[in-house]
């Protein structure tokens, strides 16, 4: 009995530490990802069709996978569990969407470029048990005139 007891002390301690540093590390990443919108917010995205514009235009992409931490899928299956939304993985594809809009951004204004047209978002579930996202960003890079 005593014994068990322990394991599930041990587990406990574990599990807490574990939750800890993901919410930390999740936290940095946010943080981080605030900074470099904040920066990278004068370059500006246009999902729609292309306009007729007289300045060059390349191709830039990025991409992004982004895995949940165990912590996270053991609470978005208990979520699953009982149905609903799973507002654990939602952060995380919140995450991957933001990260490769911010490389996106990065790779235009090594072109020089002050906006992004026919950006398109591709979002694909990796791993076992879908434990990754990847976040495929491309559009065309418009130069300054």
């Amino acid at each position: 009995m005593e014994g068990l007891i322990f394991q599930l002390i041990v587990f406990a301690v574990l599990f807490a530490v574990g939750w800890g540093f993901g919410r930390h590390n999740e936290r940095q990443h946010l943080l981080q990802l605030v900074q470099q919108e904040q920066r990278l917010a004068y370059i500006t995205l246009d999902s729609s069709r292309f306009k007729q514009n007289t300045a060059a235009g390349y191709m830039v992409s990025s991409n992004v996978v982004i895995s949940h931490d165990y912590f996270k899928y053991i609470i978005a299956n208990i979520q699953n569990f009982f149905g609903g939304r799973l507002t654990s993985y939602e952060s995380v594809v919140d995450r991957a969407r933001r990260e490769a809009i911010v490389r996106l951004k990065q790779e235009a204004e090594k072109m020089g470029a002050t906006q992004i047209q026919g950006l398109r978002l591709s979002t694909t579930e990796m791993g076992l048990q879908g434990g990754m996202v990847e976040v495929f960003a491309y559009g065309t890079a418009i130069l300054k005139p």
